[in-house]
């Protein structure tokens, strides 16, 4: 009886255009009433003549918007008596046997409670084309809308919360926004979580593979240059203190190659490292965002999960560069280094043994880098050798 009553003078206080409880009622001339943002709102595109929503009487002129004071403190009345009524405790309403067990869920749809051994009894039953949709009986005041006393069973796209169905309304605080059922969202964006958690494992291992590679050319190449600098020692030293100054230069040559090689090889290992960990790092976000979807009830508040698929979308948006993989042409240098001893050793033969001044001068003059990374033997020999290339 007294829920009946609630009922009918709940609907006395009714604005005409939004359809729920007055805010800031004001009168017409005509006595009609309106929430002062609602009539203020459907004049407002009118400068001229305009009408009562109610009985379309006509004004020449906006007429002034005087307060309903005696409506608005019932108003006020009403809301505080809604408010300050306590919650009654809630039962299972399958419970057949013995008293109902307190209620664990609440069905929004239905908006029948039941224990946690009648979840699937009430599953069963005949629902909306949209199905049930059950919440934590103790979170079913968070699911209500505080301004329209409905459940938000709808999410908003713009503003990445749930709404009820008057929010979309007609002056509503989400008029024109896109929203959709809250079910249906919350699988999407389970599936787009599910989608993103797969490229980010996708990636990482993708990470993983390259760096793996790196480290095996790195352990290649540093092998190459340490055999080769026993061979390139081992040919030296048949040209005794002669070749000394050169054979240091060559070793010297050799280390800054591998050092070059390394350090890029750094570069690209560091840089790698740093997006693995940022997919890491964000897939352990998205990993404890995908356990929260579990429960409906992170559906009150989205914008974590738009800020995280933005997040993502940056890590995974671009592809990974292939890594520039060293290669070391031994072979080719240590012909060059043959056919070197070999001019040497028929400079050293001719004339006595003895190399005239301009012999001495080529050789002092020849720079071992260019030797090794472009392979001017002499400007009157070009030639081109590449120690250590990359593609």
């Amino acid at each position: 009886m007294a829920e009946n009553w609630k009922n009918c003078f709940e609907e006395e206080l009714i604005c005409p255009i939004c359809l729920h409880v007055f805010v800031e009622p004001v009168q017409l001339p005509c006595k009609h009433n309106f929430c002062r943002g609602c009539i203020g709102e459907a004049w407002a595109k009118d400068s001229g003549l305009v009408r009562c929503p109610e009985c379309n009487q006509a004004y020449n002129q906006k007429p002034g918007l005087e307060k309903n004071l005696k409506l608005t403190n019932i108003v006020e009345k009403f809301n505080a008596l809604h408010v300050e009524k306590p919650p009654a405790a809630l039962h299972c309403v399958f419970c057949r046997r013995g008293p109902p067990l307190p209620a664990q869920k609440v069905c929004l749809r239905c908006e029948a409670p039941c224990c946690q051994s009648h979840v699937q009894t009430h599953l069963q039953q005949p629902s909306t084309a949209r199905g049930h949709l059950l919440v934590e009986a103790d979170d079913v005041r968070a699911w209500s809308c505080p301004q329209h006393n409905a459940y938000r069973l709808y999410h908003c796209e713009a503003e990445q919360v749930a709404v009820c169905q008057y929010c979309c309304y007609y002056s509503g605080a989400h008029q024109g926004h896109s929203v959709c059922d809250v079910e249906i969202r919350r699988n999407e964006i389970r599936k787009m979580l599910m989608k993103q958690q797969d490229r980010l494992e996708e990636r990482e291992q993708d990470v993983e593979d390259q760096l793996y590679k790196l480290e095996s050319d790195k352990r290649l190449v540093e092998e190459k240059v340490s055999q080769l600098k026993e061979e390139v020692r081992l040919q030296y030293e048949k040209l005794h203190q002669l070749l000394d100054e050169d054979l240091r230069q060559t070793v010297e040559v050799l280390d800054k190659a591998q050092a070059k090689f390394c350090s890029e090889n750094a570069a690209q290992a560091l840089h790698l490292g740093e997006r693995m960990q940022e997919a890491k790092k964000l897939l352990g976000s998205l990993q404890l965002l995908f356990d929260k979807t579990e429960d409906v009830s992170f559906m009150k508040n989205t914008k974590s999960v738009k800020i995280l698929m933005d997040r993502t979308q940056t890590c995974t948006g671009s592809s990974l560069s292939p890594p520039k993989i060293g290669h070391l042409n031994s072979k080719l240098f240590l012909n060059e280094v043959a056919k070197k001893e070999k001019q040497l050793r028929k400079m050293l033969e001719g004339e006595g043994g003895i190399l005239n001044q301009r012999e001495r001068t080529l050789w002092a003059g020849v720079n071992a880098r260019t030797f090794l990374l472009t392979g001017s033997l002499a400007s009157d020999r070009p030639f081109l050798i590449s120690l250590l290339c990359y593609f």
